[in-house]
């Protein structure tokens, strides 16, 4: 017994999931322009191979049968005798039955108990063994017939064998010929050839006759001169320059094609291009027919096989597997059930419930789907690039034809052409002169061109010097400007290290006025100072005024006259009793001086010092009062009392050339006073 699953199934039914169906059959479209065979319509090739009972392919029965029925391993291929395939499977719904659907293939061929597929038994096309079909009633009394997919399958095979052969009118496959009107013989491409062969031959032959007799004609001691004699020899010269020309069409190459072909014209080699490519074209037709003749997609009933098997498989893993059988007893019998398990499905993904018979038609459909894919993949696609390159070759084998016409060279009639030649002397002439003009013309155009190119070249000189003192001028500026950049560097330096000096300068001078002001304020305390001291009625002794205003600075020179307190009578213990007078400069008077500052009026204090000396008698005796101290206001002491003036009095001015010393004010030196009289 076969194995009941054949191990390549489900690879076999997986193979071509993703592949989407041709748009068009380019095998059978190929296969029939090119040999007349009237290739079947694929999608048509199985409606007289479906059973109402079942699907495409196969009919079939569900039966129920008893728990008992049942043994392992009961599905798959030739298991019964009588059937081609048996599936057993649970219902959910009946616990106590098995269901067994048998399958018997519509229109396959057995042997006994075997069930032969289709098989060509050879990788030899010519000697492949095929099937032409035949028409049969079924079981169920239903018309079928294998003879339509017979022809699709094998015909193409016999049709090109025959387009090998040379001719494809007695091409004919289980009753099925080609009509008359579209057969193809490939014998036509060699006797068109020929002819075209012969015709070229003939120019051939004549050509050289025709020239014998114009030369002769043309010749000094010819029989026959004149001008009907010119005509005529114009008239052989026509038809020689028109067979020449015809040879000249004749003698092209084609412009594809293998090879250069075979005959002696342009014509009958593209012919016999085209012949061959023709016998190229079918003898890979027929390479991919045998592939496909070998392969497991040929047979749809072996397809069928694998979807089966496909089938088989997934109801034993999820529902044969999927259920117990249990055995309930009781004391008079006992009961054998089926108990589904977790995962048990009657309910194929793709097919269906399949309980439900219809669905099973959708398993002959699956399979013929993936037949017809098979002839996608082995025979349309190669037919696809045959198609491609057929046509091409056609396309560039027309082209010879159209773009080789032949053509005569002149149309016109001898005494035409005798006019024409004349006038073509004529024009000879007119152009020989018009040559000669134009060869001048062209020497003199040559001579100026020379000399613009000799004046081009001069202004490119002239250019290039002109450059050169450009770039000269240019340097020189450039210099000049870096002079007078790193000039306007230095002098801005200059500049920088002056106003560096100026501020040194005025940050000096800056800092002698504080200097300067500091003291100034330092003497204007001690003024100050001194003032508070004169003022205190604590003091009666005026004599500090000296010091006050010449600041321990001795008097080494006489004072004058002063009386009898400068060595008057009385002696040196004589009171001071005469007014001081006027005090010169230093009180702003006539006198003058080198002071500028006005110490101002002592006020009340000189008055004192008069009023006192006065009462002493301007001696040294008798009673005298206390002396009154100077408590009035001084007045004004100048810029020792307010802080004008520019020099303090502290400052001396050197002795005047007299005797009698002088005090100095508080401003810078300048010539001497005279001494008031009576100082």
């Amino acid at each position: 017994m076969v194995d009941r699953y054949d191990a390549d199934s489900i690879d076999n039914v997986n193979k071509y999931e993703g592949a989407t169906d041709a748009s068009s059959d380019v095998w059978a479209g190929l296969v029939t322009h090119i040999t007349g065979y009237p290739v079947p319509d694929r999608s048509t090739v199985f409606d007289t191979l479906r059973s109402d009972h079942g699907g495409k392919l196969f009919r079939m029965d569900i039966r129920d049968r008893g728990l008992g029925s049942f043994v392992q391993d009961a599905s798959g291929f030739l298991r019964n005798t009588g059937e081609d395939y048996d599936i057993w499977f649970f219902d959910s719904g009946k616990k106590t039955q098995i269901k067994q659907a048998r399958i018997v293939f519509e229109g396959r061929v057995r042997a006994g108990d075997e069930l032969i597929f289709a098989d060509p038994g050879t990788d030899d096309v010519a000697n492949a063994s095929v099937r032409e079909g035949n028409e049969f009633k079924d079981y169920n009394k239903d018309e079928m017939s294998t003879v339509a997919l017979a022809r699709y399958m094998n015909g193409p095979r016999t049709a090109l064998l025959e387009l090998l052969g040379g001719n494809t009118a007695d091409a004919r496959f289980s009753n099925l010929g080609v009509a008359e009107d579209a057969s193809v013989d490939l014998n036509s491409f060699n006797t068109t050839g020929q002819t075209f062969d012969f015709a070229a031959q003939f120019f051939r032959d004549q050509g050289p006759k025709i020239k014998e007799w114009e030369e002769a004609l043309g010749r000094e001691d010819a029989s026959w001169k004149g001008e009907a004699a010119e005509v005529f020899r114009s008239l052989l010269t026509k038809i020689r320059e028109n067979y020449d020309a015809y040879i000249e069409t004749f003698d092209e190459k084609p412009s594809t094609g293998e090879g250069d072909g075979t005959g002696k014209t342009v014509y009958s080699r593209a012919l016999s291009q085209a012949r061959s490519a023709l016998e190229d074209a079918a003898d890979k037709l027929l390479d991919a027919w045998i592939t496909w003749a070998n392969s497991d997609y040929y047979d749809p009933h072996r397809v069928l096989r694998y979807v089966l098997d496909d089938l088989a498989q997934w109801v034993d893993s999820n529902n044969v597997a999927k259920t117990d059988i249990k055995t309930t007893y009781s004391a008079y019998s006992s009961s054998t059930y089926h108990d589904p398990q977790e995962g048990f499905s009657q309910n194929h993904p793709e097919y269906g419930d399949l309980t439900d018979i219809a669905n099973w038609a959708k398993v002959g459909d699956k399979a013929v789907q993936i037949w017809s894919r098979g002839v996608d993949e082995h025979l349309v696609k190669p037919a696809r690039t045959v198609q491609s390159n057929l046509n091409n070759t056609f396309l560039d084998l027309g082209g010879d034809f159209s773009e080789n016409i032949p053509e005569p060279k002149s149309t016109s009639t001898a005494s035409q052409e005798y006019e024409e030649r004349k006038a073509e002397e004529a024009q000879e002439e007119i152009e020989r002169q018009n040559e000669e003009n134009r060869r001048y013309q062209d020497e003199l155009r040559e001579e100026q061109e020379k000399q613009r190119e000799e004046d081009r070249k001069y202004q490119e000189e002239l250019r290039e010097e002109q450059r050169q003192q450009r770039e000269e001028d240019k340097q020189a500026q450039d210099e000049l400007r870096e002079e007078q950049n790193r000039q306007r560097e230095e002098d801005k330096q200059a500049q920088d290290e002056l106003r560096e000096e100026q501020n040194r300068q005025r940050e000096e001078d800056r800092k002698y006025q504080d200097e300067l002001r500091a003291e100034q304020e330092k003497q204007a305390d001690e003024a100050q100072e001194q003032l508070r001291t004169l003022n205190d009625p604590t003091t009666t002794d005026l004599g500090g005024l000296d010091d006050l205003l010449n600041r321990d600075v001795p008097v080494t020179e006489s004072l004058g006259d002063m009386g009898g307190l400068n060595g008057g009578p009385g002696g040196g213990d004589t009171a001071l009793t005469e007014n001081l007078g006027d005090l010169g400069g230093v009180n702003g008077g006539p006198g003058g001086g080198p002071g500028t500052d006005d110490l101002g009026n002592f006020g009340d204090a000189n008055n004192a010092a008069n009023q006192s000396l006065a009462d002493s008698g301007g001696t040294g005796g008798g009673d005298q009062p206390a002396a009154v101290p100077p408590t009035a206001n001084l007045g004004n002491l100048g810029g020792l009392n307010s802080g004008g003036g520019s020099r303090l009095p502290t400052e001396r001015t050197p002795a005047s050339s007299t005797a009698t010393p002088s005090r100095s004010s508080p401003t810078a030196a300048a010539p001497a006073s005279t001494p008031t009289p009576g100082c």
